[in-house]
């Protein structure tokens, strides 16, 4: 175990590890979406509720301009009535506009940030990882990160809707107060059926969106092991996985779609009683003489404006449920990885700007650089030195997965490069003197220069005009054939995580990037175990002598035979600690259980 108070690093004794995160406090997404447009609730909604009440106020006006207009013979007040009808309409009409523009650039603005956010979060090393498939990660950061902001696509209308409703409402009821019964009536009832259907509608949404996520997993999941599957002649297999986990998926938004038909269903019979209850009571009040032709046609087209609003606020416990889902889902991604969504590091402005894995501003010079000082685990009093090439033989293989952790940061154990600490969170600020490449290879979608270029020193042409730094980077990692193989060279494209190419490849390619990349310190864990031992040896000697300068440090772990033997230094680690150190062939001939690791 790497213990700084192990005796071997008495020099250390007050370094502590860290294993545990702090926890996070978990902040709702809807609330952090709406303070982050105060002109929203100060400027739109105002005027929204504006251009509704323009809307409702048509057909009261126009029973005005009926009674007192054409109804009294008056022409002078029929025609300024005719242009206020016309001038409300525009003034609705163009505030109409301008807050729907306005929300839906809030709403699309709003989409940007938290996909970005959540983008950033999972690429940042200093988040948690997490344990979540990359198809639901996907889902989560694209689809729910849409849903969520739709939030401000709802208010513009959602509360003007019931902010002038309720103001007809009042207007019913001075007109007669059966009409506002009937009016507030038809109201409760549907805050009822909104209340009593939203939070199964929720747990619906949260179902079908999980299933959803689950068979986009498993999609991505079958796309990149489709080499795989085709040479295991498994198509057929796969295919039914995809269409039970699809199925599943169909099933749980049939259902979802049952329950969203019955609101709509059930709304809408509540706004139709409704509005026939005001149009009856109207009618009887009219043949009574106690509403004029004027205010009977305003009633009803109020009645008819209302009803309409009503009806699109219908839809708001299906609206209410996806997006409460979505940013539930949203949320808890950023808990689980360690971070908030008003993460201070996860701004658009601080993403933008941020330091890159390299340690440098995004698109700054990345000129080589020079010695760091060397890397250093005083907890295995284990130092290697500028210049030098040690391997690290681990008799356990979680020794070694606690060196990796040590090295990359995910835990304080008292790494240093030079003086300076290996913390969690300074891990980023180390990136530009320090790679650490695991065992397990990513390749990202691209060109082989592409993928070779991920970290290349600034200065490196990496636009084809001169390859000479490729060639070295590839024959550092014995990859040189794969020129003759890809179709085009360096302009052969490669899939995501190398779907197009064999195990063996995708490793000397992130092999040969990790050496392009040119930092003063290197750690490769494991770096050769897909290829076959002729290709190992090659590979060992020409990656020795490529990271054997004076400026730079090189640290591999591995149990390799080839690697061990050319390694400068071997570090032999057994119970945790430190057991021998010395050349290869010493370490065999003097140690039999190191003889027997090596040959296992």
């Amino acid at each position: 175990m790497l213990d700084a108070s192990s005796p071997s690093a008495a020099t250390a004794a007050s370094t502590t590890v860290t294993t545990a995160d702090p926890p996070v406090r978990s902040r709702g997404v809807m609330s952090s979406i709406l303070r982050a447009h105060p002109r929203m609730l100060a400027v739109v909604l105002p005027l929204a509720t504006l251009s509704e009440a323009a809307e409702m106020a048509m057909p009261i006006l126009l029973g005005l301009v009926i009674d007192r207009g054409i109804v009294a013979g008056d022409l002078g007040l029929t025609l300024l009535g005719a242009a206020v009808l016309i001038g409300v309409r525009l003034v609705g009409m163009v505030l109409w506009v301008y807050t729907f523009i306005e929300s839906q650039k809030a709403c699309l603005y709003e989409r940007h940030r938290l996909r970005v956010g959540l983008t950033g979060a999972v690429l940042d090393p200093r988040s948690r990882p997490i344990e979540r498939p990359a198809g639901e990660v996907l889902s989560i950061a694209t689809s729910d990160a849409d849903k969520a902001s739709d939030v401000l696509d709802m208010l513009p209308w959602v509360v003007p809707s019931g902010i002038v409703i309720l103001a007809a409402t009042v207007w019913m009821a001075l007109q007669d107060l059966w009409l506002g019964t009937a009016m507030l009536t038809g109201i409760a009832v549907m805050v009822i059926v909104v209340r009593v259907i939203a939070p199964t509608l929720s747990r619906r949404y949260d179902a079908q969106q999980t299933q959803a996520a689950e068979a986009a997993a498993t999609a991505t999941d079958l796309v990149h092991g489709l080499r795989v599957l085709q040479g295991l002649g498994v198509q057929s297999r796969a295919r039914a996985q995809y269409r039970r986990r699809s199925r599943v998926a169909l099933e749980a938004a049939l259902v979802n779609a049952r329950y969203s038909g019955l609101s709509s269903g059930l709304t809408t019979l509540v706004t139709g009683a409704m509005m026939a209850a005001v149009v009856v009571i109207a009618v009887v009040l009219g043949l009574r003489g106690e509403l004029g032709i004027g205010v009977l046609i305003a009633v009803v087209g109020v009645a008819r404006q209302v009803m309409g609003s009503l009806q699109g606020l219908a839809t708001m416990p299906v609206w209410w449920a996806s997006m409460s889902t979505s940013a539930r889902r949203v949320r808890d991604l950023f808990r689980d990885l360690g971070r908030s969504v008003d993460d201070p590091a996860l701004t658009l402005d601080a993403l933008s700007t941020a330091r890159d894995d390299r340690g440098a501003g995004a698109g700054a010079p990345q000129e080589r650089r020079g010695a760091a000082g060397g890397l250093h685990l005083p907890a295995l009093g284990l130092s290697v030195e500028d210049g030098s090439v040690v391997a690290l033989a681990c008799a356990d293989a979680r020794d070694a997965e606690e060196v990796i952790d040590a090295v990359s940061g995910r835990v304080d154990a008292g790494a240093r490069v030079g003086q300076r600490r290996i913390r969690p969170e300074q891990r980023a600020a180390l990136r530009s003197d320090l790679l650490v490449e695991p065992h397990v290879v990513d390749l990202f979608d691209g060109t082989l220069r592409e993928q070779l270029a991920t970290r290349a020193p600034d200065g490196t042409a990496t636009d084809g005009s001169d390859d000479r730094w490729a060639d070295a980077a590839l024959h550092a990692a014995g990859a040189d054939d794969l020129l003759r193989i890809l179709p085009e060279g360096y302009d052969s494209r490669i899939l995501d995580r190398g779907a197009n190419l064999s195990g063996g490849q995708r490793q000397r390619i992130a092999l040969a990037r990790a050496v392009a990349a040119d930092t003063p310190v290197l750690v490769l864990q494991d770096p050769t175990t897909a290829v076959d031992a002729v290709t190992e040896q090659h590979i060992a000697e020409a990656l020795v002598a490529a990271r054997r300068r004076s400026d730079r440090a090189t640290l591999v772990v591995t149990r390799s035979p080839a690697l061990l033997r050319e390694a400068d230094r071997v570090v032999y680690v057994r119970a945790g600690g430190v057991a021998a150190a010395g050349a290869h062939f010493e370490l065999l001939e003097e140690l039999d259980d190191y003889r027997e690791m090596v040959q296992r």
